[in-house]
């Protein structure tokens, strides 16, 4: 009786399935961003978990699996996706691949060849991520196009509402700088009208030196900043160093630690108001 029940439950589970765009994505905002586009006719997987450290990221063989057998694959077309990407395409040379930056290389933060991967921090490039991903999945899936239509929609306007309550609630500490173990919050603290950002890491993820370091010292003492936004996932010596050495305190925000969008966002914000405060 239970083999039957679990082979109906099996049955149901594969006819349900059937028909569905098989997408894969690299990191958890696109993979939410997909899902909710998307909905019921696509099925999504995640490559980078939530909380993972992207520079000891490898690809799983039950992964290669779902490559193998995916249609679309959504990155940001960035450098940093840049292995994965090649990866991705050995494993499947027919897979649709999708670049969520797309016509957005005026907004990004750095050089060609070297932008500040952290896209998503800033809503509204979000959102114009969002729209190329919506467009690929019509192309991918015409006969899906209205699920993807009212989701669409439904989507950006409430990331139009959590927009302006990110702006609300940062007006308070608009303008501080602040200190962080990793240059990740470039867009954020463009977009939010924060101050200067001072990372312990230059843009290829090494250590500054001892002029820099100091820089840091002494610009923490002209703005009284006291606190040092740190990451859970990767721990830094000279991060802890600071801290003794000043007696800031390290408040740990992770870029990328939850899969819903919307928790991340108002995650972050509540670091940098503690940070901040």
């Amino acid at each position: 009786m239970k083999i039957k029940i679990l082979l109906i439950f099996l049955l149901v589970v594969g006819i349900l399935a059937f028909g569905k765009l098989s997408v894969i994505t690299t990191i958890p905002p696109l993979g939410y961003m997909v899902s909710t586009v998307g909905g019921s006719a696509v099925e999504v997987s995640v490559l980078e978990k939530p909380g993972d450290n992207p520079h000891n990221f490898n690809l799983t063989p039950q992964q290669a699996v779902y490559i193998s057998k995916s249609d679309v694959f959504v990155d940001l077309g960035l450098e940093e996706d840049a292995w994965i990407g090649d990866r991705v395409k050995a494993i499947n040379p027919s897979v649709k691949v999708v670049d969520a930056t797309q016509n957005l290389s005026q907004f990004l933060i750095g050089e060609n060849g070297s932008y500040n991967p952290h896209v998503w921090l800033d809503v509204k490039l979000y959102e114009m991520m969002t729209i190329n991903v919506y467009d690929a999945l019509v192309k991918a899936d015409p006969k899906d196009q209205a699920i993807f239509c009212v989701n669409f929609g439904k989507f950006i306007l409430s990331l139009n509402q959590l927009n302006e309550q990110i702006t609300t609630r940062l007006d308070a500490v608009k303008g501080k700088p602040f200190v962080a173990q990793h240059p990740a919050w470039d867009y954020f603290a463009r977009a939010y009208g924060l101050g200067r950002e001072y990372s312990l890491e230059n843009d290829a993820g090494q250590s500054i030196g001892p002029q820099d370091y100091q820089k840091i010292i002494d610009a923490m003492k002209k703005y009284g900043i006291r606190s040092i936004i740190g990451d859970p996932v990767t721990p830094s010596k000279l991060a802890d160093q600071l801290s003794n050495q000043t007696g800031a305190k390290v408040i740990s925000i992770n870029p990328i630690f939850t899969f819903n969008y919307f928790d991340l966002m108002n995650a972050i914000t509540n670091g940098f108001l503690e940070a901040l405060k």
